[in-house]
């Protein structure tokens, strides 16, 4: 076999450290470039890497005496490199260096201790992830922060920075890992990267079973760890921790229908028994790839008496091919579970175990993942006399909802679904596996299902619309037979259905089955893994177990689904204890109410402030709005001479920040968010009473508004006196103290009180005349004539000291 004529093409491949190019046959799927460049150490010219890999081989092979002189050298290295490249063959070492054995009175005890390191691993990885995402907070809020590197690198001057390190303190992170993370992030990392998927595993434990072995034991700790293998005795055993070198070929690639290219199958299984005999020492094994597609193409059922039978005989014409070869093997023709090896195949595996099912991924023209028929599928229905479009419409579905039972159009449309939801869920039917995808809020869109359906805006990506509109199970299950069919070939006839199903309906009795039927023509021990579902229990195991035979086997469990939630009940709180009668003084107790997230509109008539500024030569002018008790709810920021577009920013800007007041968020996290943000303008501020400079606008903003309503003396630096907390001043008016009374419309807006405060009411500086003399005016009034509160009782009358007016006599107010 050449390689000439192989197309090769550069694709883009996105992988965890980023996206790649690499070169690759063109007929490869995704998964099989990222597989053939884990094997070639990371090369990304896979022709250059398989080419060299052949070259290496064939010299091997000519000094070991395998290849006779350079002519066959330059064949085998063409053949073996054509293989190769066109995915039909693949080479790779076994994974049992480093597996243990275990035996006798020592299986206790190894397996006592593999089950504690997988506990301690898999401890230790939740632990690491969640310390991890809380160091990731913490260097988040130095890398987010805008202010000074040394500011938001301090915990006492970024609030930010405080609270994550408060948490991760919390979830066990000591202060040196927190001390590192902040220095990881001003020093420009981006995150605290832990690389979990590469954590090393427990060892492979190879159990050698004996008549009375603890079968119990052994399924308690295969079941934990699914790094059990259990083998029938010691022989096996020692023969599966060998290290290993591995071959496989793909059977299907060789076959169509029920006819084999026997001269070219023999010839590359020929190629590939040379290639193992250059590769060194090691137990040998050599397998096929593909059993399950090859023999459903042929229309066999895999858990049938002919498809074993028709099995056994494709390995006995393999294992003669070999035999032909000439080439001693340590090992020979053998069905193994090799992962990664079955994905540089294209994922068919090397177990003997039956096909995945008739359907497979397929990359559309636009990118689009849908579903097919697989070739295998379309000779087996050519095999069987069966109507292809009728097996494709009962796999595959009609792809739309026209004629569908309970959810056609028409009851659609009753329902208040138009023409363009229908068709916009009828457009991904191809591109989905439940009916209820296809009707997902993002695709008949989020306005339609809360308008029209009545749904809320909370946890919207989880609503089942068309259980929110009206129909029933039943309905959506017949619906959905309909458009999208049935994958497991339950509408198929018998003798169909049979060659159609999948290793997941089978189960795993028919695997061991077939491989009892191939142990005459298998030269090493019988292995096979055993997957069972993630809920599988204990008792499982030791079920499959006993079916095993003279069999080794692994047994794993599926991995949970990613969505997996316990449903616990509610909490239910512990009746407080009885305590002793005591009389408690009273206290004022604070209680937290949650409320929801509604807007809190504002009063249409508001109170506020305008506060002019400039900041480095801009003017600015601040326009604040306030509930009824005070709090703020609004603010408007105009700016003058700074251009159209910056100020229509600022102005939406101003509206992000009063929906976000009026939703509930605090005015803390705006003002801890921005303040220290530093562009242009900036400068120093005049006009201010309190702010007198700031690194860029909203720094000032931020900063008047942390004084005036959250009194954040600390973001003030002004050198002048800070007002009171009656928000009235303290009678300081340019820098000079004044005895004068000052007007109340000084400090209340005329126009917000409609004219309530009359001209007369004024402000009186008493403060200091009271201090003064705290003895004579305790019991002193205000005088109508000068309003000095200087009036005091002489005898009978009420005269005021400063202007000498008598005010009236004791006694008369009260008796009017």
């Amino acid at each position: 076999m050449e390689a000439t004529g192989l197309r090769i093409e550069a694709r883009i491949i996105e992988r965890g450290a980023g996206v790649i190019e690499a070169l690759a046959p063109v007929h490869w799927t995704n998964a099989q470039v990222e597989s053939w460049i884990d094997w070639a150490g990371g090369q990304v010219d896979l022709p250059k890497a398989v080419g060299a890999f052949a070259d290496r081989l064939a010299r091997q092979g000519e000094a070991l005496g395998v290849l006779n002189g350079a002519d066959a050298r330059f064949q085998f290295h063409d053949e073996l490199s054509a293989l190769l490249l066109k995915g039909v063959a693949t080479l790779g070492a076994g994974s049992s260096n480093d597996a243990q054995t275990a035996e006798g009175g020592g299986i206790g005890p190894a397996l006592a201790r593999i089950c504690a390191r997988h506990r301690g691993r898999a401890a230790a990885q939740a632990s690491a992830a969640a310390l991890a995402s809380r160091l990731q907070a913490v260097m988040d809020a130095v890398l987010c922060c805008e202010g000074e590197a040394e500011a938001c690198a301090d915990p006492q001057r970024n609030a930010s920075l405080a609270r994550a390190a408060d948490a991760a303190r919390t979830a066990g992170a000591s202060d040196a890992l927190i001390v590192e993370a902040m220095a990881l992030a001003r020093a420009g990392e981006p995150g605290w990267g832990v690389d979990l998927e590469d954590a090393p595993d427990a060892a492979m434990l190879i159990v050698a079973l004996g008549p009375d072995a603890d079968l119990q034991a052994a399924a308690r700790a295969a079941w934990q760890t699914g790094a059990v293998t259990l083998a029938p005795d010691v022989a096996v055993a020692a023969a599966l921790a060998r290290p290993q070198v591995r071959a496989g070929l793909d059977v299907a690639a060789f076959a169509t229908g029920e006819d084999l290219d026997l001269d070219a199958f023999s010839h590359a299984l020929t190629v590939l028994a040379q290639a193992l005999a250059a590769s060194g020492d090691g137990l040998a094994m050599l397998g096929l790839a593909g059993v399950g597609d090859w023999l459903s193409a042929q229309g066999l059922a895999y858990d049938s008496e002919a498809g074993r039978a028709a099995t056994h005989e494709l390995y006995v014409t393999a294992l003669n091919a070999i035999r032909r070869s000439g080439v001693a093997l340590d090992g020979g023709l053998a069905a193994f579970d090799d992962p990664e090896m079955t994905l540089r195949l294209g994922g068919k595996s090397l177990a003997a175990t039956p096909w995945s099912g008739p359907l497979t991924a397929a990359e559309t023209a636009d990118g689009e993942i849908t579903r097919v028929l697989k070739p295998a599928a379309h000779q087996a229905l050519t095999a069987l006399g069966a109507d292809r479009m009728a097996a494709a419409t009962a796999l595959l579905g009609h792809r739309d909802l026209a004629d569908a039972p309970g959810i056609d159009h028409r009851a659609l449309k009753a329902r208040g679904f138009t023409d363009h939801e229908i068709s916009a869920a009828e457009a991904v039917l191809p591109f989905v596996d439940r009916l209820d995808q296809a009707f997902a809020p993002a695709v008949v869109g989020e306005g339609f299902v809360c308008d029209v359906l009545g749904a809320t805006s909370e946890n919207l990506a989880e609503v089942d619309v068309l259980a929110l509109a009206g129909f029933t199970a039943e309905e959506i299950a017949a619906a959905q037979a309909h458009a999208l069919g049935d994958p497991t070939g339950g509408a198929l006839a018998d003798d169909i259905a049979q060659v159609f199903r999948s290793a997941e309906e089978i189960g795993h009795g028919a695997h061991l089955a077939m491989l009892k039927a191939l142990a005459p023509a298998l030269a090493t021990p019988l292995t096979a893994t055993v997957v069972l579902p993630w809920d599988a229990t204990p008792g499982d195991v030791a079920e499959a177990l006993g079916q095993r035979g003279e069999i080794a086997l692994r047994i794993r469990r599926a991995p949970p689904p990613a969505d997996l939630a316990l449903d616990l009940p509610p909490r239910v709180e512990a009746p407080p204890k009885p305590q002793r009668e005591f009389v408690a003084e009273e206290r004022i107790i604070e209680r937290i109410v949650e409320r929801d997230r509604a807007r809190r509109k504002l009063p249409d008539r508001r109170k506020g402030y305008i506060q002019k500024a400039a900041v480095g030569g801009h003017k600015v002018y601040l326009h604040t709005g306030e509930y009824d008790d005070g709090e703020l709810g609004e603010i408007f920021i105009d700016m003058h001479k700074e251009g159209a577009a910056f100020r229509s920013l600022m102005n939406n800007f101003a509206i992000g920040i009063s929906i976000g007041l009026q939703y509930g968020v605090p005015l803390e996290e705006f003002v801890d968010a921005f303040v220290f943000t530093r562009f242009e303008p900036a400068g120093p501020v005049t006009g201010n009473d309190s702010v007198k400079s700031a690194t860029s606008i909203l720094d000032y903003i931020f900063r008047e508004l942390g004084v005036s309503y959250l009194g954040r003396d600390d973001l003030a630096n002004a050198d002048s006196e800070a007002l009171n907390a009656d928000g009235l001043g303290r009678g300081i008016a340019d820098g000079a103290e004044t005895e004068e009374p000052q007007p109340a419309s000084r400090f209340i807006s005329r126009g917000f009180s409609r004219g309530a405060a009359p001209d007369n009411l004024v402000f009186l500086p008493s403060a200091g005349a009271r201090a003064s003399r705290p003895g004579l005016l305790d019991a002193a009034d205000v005088c109508a004539a000068c309003g000095d509160v200087a009036v005091v009782r002489k005898g009978s009358a009420l005269i005021c000291e400063s202007c000498g007016v008598r005010a009236g006599r004791q006694g008369e107010d009260a008796g009017r």
